[in-house]
């Protein structure tokens, strides 16, 4: 009998296990002739920083909760990042603060200041209205009301106003910038007093020109031009008589809130305070008629005083004027 021999075609060849020549028991391989790519899974940790058709080596490495050196200098660098802010912060807290005290200073500064020159311009009226009698005298030649009594006369005023010696102002506990102001207001007053000694002497001449309204208006006058710092005699409007002393809208506001007369408690009443939103310091420092001012300002009413001017019928403690001074701050 003739064996048929079975076809080829489409037959899986078995393969020879290694070293043993019998037919393989296990898995068979199959040969293609056009394989078909087979789509391989990942471990199953996906990452969302891979775009579409980019591998993790294409990509860069990417965290994962073992990175972590990685996170610890991400960590470091949030940490210094954080404490930088922070000293920033506190350095800028630090300067406004430092900044304000400053300024609060300053301002506290100039406002003593200010009630230092006032008090400074009024010692030398007091002084004036003391030897009025002696400056008015027409049959005394020789006055005897030199400056040298003048400062002497016009510094202890001033010490017994406020407890400063302006003959040793370095030691003294006033602000800084009032050091030189008063130094040179005082040279100023007595300035004033020195350019009047020609006239003081001569004789058959009652009326000198030289009592405390003049004084204050000529002395102001000459601190203003060399300090560029306002002060300034004034009184209200109906009392004026010399129109460079004509009160601002401040100093009339000021007027008003002052009263008509003094009281004990408050014959030294001052008005200081800050004013332009802080960039000035502004004092207002009252004058009342003493019984020493009621010779050109008393009774009668109308009848010419000494200088030519009409009194104004005050009585002892009317409200008859004000140093003013204003101290810019920078």
């Amino acid at each position: 009998m003739r064996h048929r021999r079975r076809p080829t075609s489409g037959l899986i060849p078995r393969t020879q296990s290694a070293g043993m020549g019998r037919p393989c028991l296990g898995p068979h391989t199959v040969t293609h002739p056009n394989p078909i790519p087979i789509k391989t899974r990942s471990c199953g940790f996906h990452s969302p920083l891979l775009r579409s058709g980019q591998t993790q080596s294409q990509r860069g490495r990417v965290s994962t909760p073992t990175d972590i050196s990685d996170w610890k200098e991400r960590d470091d660098d949030r940490m210094k990042t954080h404490r930088f802010r922070l000293l920033v912060a506190m350095a800028l807290l630090t300067i406004a603060v430092l900044s304000s005290r400053l300024f609060g200073g300053q301002q506290d500064d100039a406002l003593e200041t200010a009630r230092l020159l006032a008090i400074l311009l009024d010692s030398g009226r007091v002084t004036i209205a003391k030897h009025q009698d002696l400056i008015n005298t027409p049959n005394q030649a020789d006055k005897k009301f030199t400056p040298a009594l003048f400062e002497q006369e016009v510094q202890a005023e001033f010490q017994r106003e406020t407890g400063i010696a302006l003959n040793a102002l370095d030691g003294a506990t006033v602000p800084a910038m009032a050091k030189p102001l008063l130094a040179q207001l005082l040279r100023d007053s007595i300035g004033t007093i020195q350019s009047y000694q020609p006239v003081l002497s001569l004789p058959a001449m009652r009326y000198k020109g030289l009592i405390p309204a003049t004084f204050g208006t000529e002395t102001a006058a000459r601190f203003q031009k060399f300090s560029q710092i306002y002060l300034k005699q004034t009184a209200p409007a109906h009392l004026v008589r010399n129109l460079k002393n004509k009160p601002d809208d401040y100093e009339t506001a000021a007027f008003g809130r002052f009263g008509s007369s003094s009281s004990p408690s408050g014959k030294h009443q001052i008005i200081s305070e800050l004013v332009d939103g802080g960039r000035s310091a502004r004092l207002m420092l009252p004058l009342y008629y003493e019984q020493s001012c009621l010779a050109c300002h008393g009774e009668p009413k109308g009848e010419r005083d000494i200088s030519g001017y009409a009194r104004e019928g005050g009585k002892e403690g009317d409200l008859g004027g004000a140093i003013s001074v204003m101290i810019p701050l920078k």
